[in-house]
């Protein structure tokens, strides 16, 4: 490690580090994530009428979910330009820029809105999903109950995750470390 590294890393504080370490994998594998179902969207652009009406008799009936599905490049791309922003942020995080600390906390704010909704209409839809198969209907309720709390669990748990990040990066010691300024010497990561 340099002096340059060094110096740089005493600046950051570790919790900085992480959080922009770990929003920029997460932008980065999320974005390719996208880029991807929008290449095979794509693709399959010619079939998408009947594929948007098989899924549309499969589902529950929510309001929602014929614009959604009507508009589907469109939410996609809008997706895939999220996780660019979500990555710039990251990096201006890790470089300390002012701005990124608050854009993250704004990212992780409405990722918890965006969970909280999931969340809902989770509990919501789940119950009344038909079942898929013979065997999944002989497990009978214990089953959909024990996925539906599985999946609360997963969506309580990352609420948690997106909690304590805003809580870190509104600390003291955080705000100080942006307030003296962007970092221009050392790695980024």
């Amino acid at each position: 490690m340099t002096p340059e590294e060094a110096e740089a890393a005493e600046e950051r504080p570790r919790a900085v580090t992480i959080i922009g370490r770990l929003w920029l994998v997460l932008a980065v594998l999320f974005l390719c994530k996208a880029v991807v179902n929008l290449a095979v969207w794509t693709v399959l652009q010619p079939d998408a009428p009947s594929l948007v009406r098989d899924a549309l008799a499969n589902a529950p009936m929510l309001s929602f979910m014929r614009p959604l599905l009507s508009h589907i490049t469109a939410v996609m791309t809008v997706q895939a330009l999220w996780w660019i922003f979500v990555g710039v942020a990251a990096f201006g995080l890790l470089r300390l820029w002012p701005w990124a600390r608050v854009a993250i906390q704004g990212v992780c704010g409405l990722l918890l809105v965006y969970f909280l909704g999931f969340e809902t209409l989770w509990a919501i839809v789940w119950p009344h999903l038909p079942s898929q198969s013979a065997r999944a209907a002989a497990l009978g309720a214990s089953y959909r109950s024990l996925a539906l709390v599985a999946g609360l669990s997963v969506g309580a748990a990352a609420g948690a995750g997106l909690i304590w990040m805003i809580v870190l990066l509104r600390a003291p010691r955080v705000r100080a470390a942006f307030q003296n300024g962007p970092s221009n010497s050392g790695p980024v990561g």
